[in-house]
């Protein structure tokens, strides 16, 4: 397998962050369904799901925060995102103006590519707020 790609490497920083952020005391909830799903101890059940998925989702909103939030595997992976239960959860997280942000921002993300020191830039800082987070909360 090749070396990865600055936007895998993205992607691998600011997923830890997103389901880090999303749990607290060993655990978090579903944005979608609210089941409770431990982490870091998930064993992969505990994902960064998104409201805009990939597939319409440009890098800017792709790797934006409000855009991607702690999902179980089961929603995420076998419910395709569950998006009507994401959007409800994400409402009530957000509220109505968290929609028209993200909404504004694929729109105008359309006409925006990252480059590869952009992804490079956000992974590091990302990185950096993983590490935080794990020595306040004495993750090792």
């Amino acid at each position: 397998m090749g070396k990865a790609s600055p936007k895998q490497k993205l992607w691998t920083a600011f997923a830890e962050y997103i389901r880090l952020r999303d749990s607290e005391g060993g655990f978090g909830n579903c944005i979608s369904c609210d089941k409770e799903v431990p982490y870091p101890n998930s064993d992969g059940d505990w994902h960064a799901g998104h409201l805009w998925p990939r597939s319409v989702a440009y890098a800017p909103l792709y790797f934006h925060e409000k855009n991607s939030n702690g999902q179980c595997r089961h929603c995420n992976t076998f419910l395709e995102g569950a998006t009507m239960m994401y959007r409800k959860g994400f409402i009530k997280k957000y509220g109505e103006e968290g929609l028209e942000e993200l909404d504004e921002i694929r729109k105008a993300g359309m006409t925006h590519k990252m480059t590869g020191p952009e992804y490079d830039d956000l992974a590091k800082e990302y990185r950096k707020k993983n590490r935080e987070i794990k020595k306040e909360r004495g993750i090792t």
